[in-house]
């Protein structure tokens, strides 16, 4: 872990957090790596829902054992505040004449309860950029809906798309809403940071996951408003390319991907496979052809694919130009020479948990490359820091 973070790209830059569970700490969590100063906020009686999510370090449940709440919270500084108390919203008062950006992600009617709604944040400081990041927006008749990363999937019509012919809609095994929003969720802070830099005005956010969920799937929304058809489920299908999908290979639970998206890819299939004749069948000589015969298609590949080993497979395919890779494993993936040497994953070494290997910065820039500088820091832990150093500089 690097430990100074002068020189990245977001040195001087103040953030509070007042999040839980995944899509808003996300958006800090990177803020941080960038040399943003994170300071984070918990209820004590009701401290983030990450904390108490599997894995935990040894299989030992505890609030500052959690895995899950290391990966979202590291490079931050964290303090117990009881928001709930006139103390508490004072104190995040306090903090925000010296902050410049504000995440949070309750539903809309909390910081409106607690006082904290941004009109009133904003007479405290106009520079003030705070991003409000809610399942449904912090306008419009369901906006105090309760919300769950599984249940904005299902509402904005991805689920309907991930499941299989008739059987039922399916989920993406992780919550890919909270991820995807996160995501745009940086980049609308960093805008709204641009903004303040030029002009000196802050700005609030309005971010909901489920209208980012539609933008993640815009061939969907264009079909059904160009041609008034409801697009049915495709699995691992897809709309264009035939072969598109999941083969099983030798041995227990080996699987390899294969995508065709050309001819020429089309042609190195079927070379790799030792029937050069196939691509000229009458059936599958054309993608719209494989396209109507793609059950028969796939029936063939999987004959093939069943008995090679899938590693040994991808590389072969991928000499021939054709897209293919394996359905790895955690294991597998965490053992992958091409992820070792990129050098992604990162060791951390938690006061709690001990030393772990993890994700680590999102993106490698050549200037000003971010760094995991801290791991995540246990409930409270920096209290003392905020009454002894941090409150007493700032001025009432």
């Amino acid at each position: 872990m690097n430990s100074n973070g002068s020189s990245l790209p977001l040195a001087g830059v103040r953030v509070l957090e007042i999040t839980t569970a995944w899509a808003g700490p996300r958006v800090t969590r990177i803020l941080g790596h960038m040399g943003a100063e994170v300071i984070k906020i918990e209820n004590p009686a009701r401290p983030d829902n990450a904390r108490r999510d599997p894995p935990f370090a040894g299989g030992v449940p505890g609030i500052n054992n959690s895995g899950c709440f290391d990966i979202f919270n590291r490079d931050k500084k964290d303090v117990a505040l009881d928001l709930k108390s006139a103390e508490g919203v004072a104190i995040v008062k306090r903090l925000v004449k010296v902050s410049d950006i504000l995440v949070q992600n309750f539903a809309p009617r909390v910081m409106d309860n607690l006082g904290l709604s941004y009109p009133i944040l904003k007479e405290i400081n106009p520079g003030l950029v705070m991003l409000s990041l809610s399942g449904y927006g912090a306008t419009g008749p369901d906006r105090d809906r309760v919300a769950f990363g599984a249940v904005l999937e299902a509402y904005s019509g991805l689920d309907k798309l991930s499941g299989y012919g008739d059987g039922m809609p399916g989920q993406c095994g992780t919550v890919i809403s909270d991820y995807a929003t996160g995501n745009v969720g940086i980049f609308a802070v960093l805008a709204a940071l641009h903004y303040k830099k030029r002009t000196g005005q802050g700005q609030h956010i309005d971010l909901s996951e489920v209208e980012n969920l539609l933008a993640c799937i815009p061939e969907a929304v264009m079909e059904y408003t160009m041609n008034g058809r409801v697009p049915p489920a495709r699995g691992n299908k897809d709309e264009v390319m035939v072969p598109h999908g999941c083969y099983r290979c030798r041995g227990e639970d080996f699987w390899i991907a294969i995508a065709v998206s050309s001819e020429s890819e089309w042609q190195g299939l079927c070379r790799v496979m030792g029937e050069p004749e196939l691509a000229n069948d009458e059936r599958f000589c054309d993608a719209f052809c494989r396209h109507r015969h793609e059950a028969e298609l796939d029936a063939i590949i999987s004959r093939w694919t069943r008995d090679k080993e899938h590693l040994a497979l991808m590389h072969e395919l991928q000499q021939a130009g054709v897209a293919a890779g394996p359905a790895y494993s955690q294991e597998e993936l965490y053992n992958d020479t091409h992820i070792e040497q990129r050098g992604f994953l990162v060791e951390t070494e938690h006061p709690v948990m001990g030393k772990r290997l993890l994700p680590g910065v999102f993106a490698k820039l050549s200037k000003t490359p971010g760094a995991v500088r801290t791991p995540s820091p246990l409930l409270g832990e920096h209290n003392e820091w905020l009454f002894n150093e941090l409150l007493p500089k700032i001025k009432d």
